[in-house]
């Protein structure tokens, strides 16, 4: 929004950190969903919750305390999320962040949130996210879908291709600005078109004419099959 406070584009890392979100309902659902899949440690703080978070309660996943939010909540925790529909506890959640140096983020009120979450798309460990600085979380929405019909699976696998290819690189010398050379010319490949046709044979060929002699791809290429074949469904996720 014009004259917003600007905002600095970060991704936290919260594995196995204490991450409390306030509230039960259909929106604590989605914050509670998407801090699992960062690995953090989640508590809900509401006396109702949705059947979803009851389930992930029952199975251990997350922690439900069945009661209002109280004063001293946030004690040892590294971000908050206020999802109430109730104003006042909102501002007291907001307040008792503040006051405890806690991460916060309001889910009605933009200006008083420490960080927003993006909407996001994730292809295994490509995350592209979309944010308008809390003006419209709709339009956010709609632009992502249209990325996710542009940026399919097989671009979570060539990021996993070009983590494995890294490691081969740095393995064989050379400096940073020979680095540089090798990963321009392996980016004009047509690595999408490989990975979605399951060209294997084909990519390990293209890859051996963009690396230099020494460097061998067909194992690189091997052990990403294997993992397709382990986990294809991790790289739609």
């Amino acid at each position: 929004m014009s004259g917003s406070t600007p905002l600095y584009p970060v991704n936290l890392k919260i594995a196995g950190r204490l991450c409390l979100v306030v509230g039960g309902g259909p929106v604590a659902v989605r914050k509670v969903e998407a801090l699992l899949i960062g690995g953090g440690e989640i508590k809900v703080i509401s006396p109702t919750a949705a059947p979803p978070l009851r389930r992930l309660a029952q199975t251990g996943r997350i922690e439900w305390l069945q009661r209002p939010y109280r004063t001293g909540d946030l004690d040892g925790a590294f971000l908050v999320i206020a999802a109430t529909n109730r104003p006042e506890v909102q501002r007291q959640v907001a307040g008792d962040a503040g006051a405890a140096r806690v991460l916060l983020n309001s889910t009605d009120d933009p200006s008083a949130c420490d960080f927003q979450v993006p909407s996001q798309l994730k292809r295994g460990d490509l995350l592209i996210t979309v944010s308008t600085g809390g003006a419209s979380p709709a339009f956010s929405r709609r632009i992502r879908e249209r990325l996710e019909a542009e940026f399919g699976w097989e671009y979570g696998v060539i990021v996993d291709l070009l983590g494995r290819l890294r490691l081969l690189v740095m393995s064989g010398g050379g400096d940073a600005a020979n680095h540089a050379i090798i990963f321009r010319d392996i980016m004009e490949l047509d690595l999408v078109g490989h990975i979605r046709e399951a060209d294997w044979d084909g990519l390990a060929g293209a890859l051996k004419k963009a690396l230099p002699p020494h460097l061998d791809p067909e194992p690189v290429v091997l052990a990403l099959v294997e993992t397709i074949g382990r986990a294809n469904t991790e790289y739609s996720l």
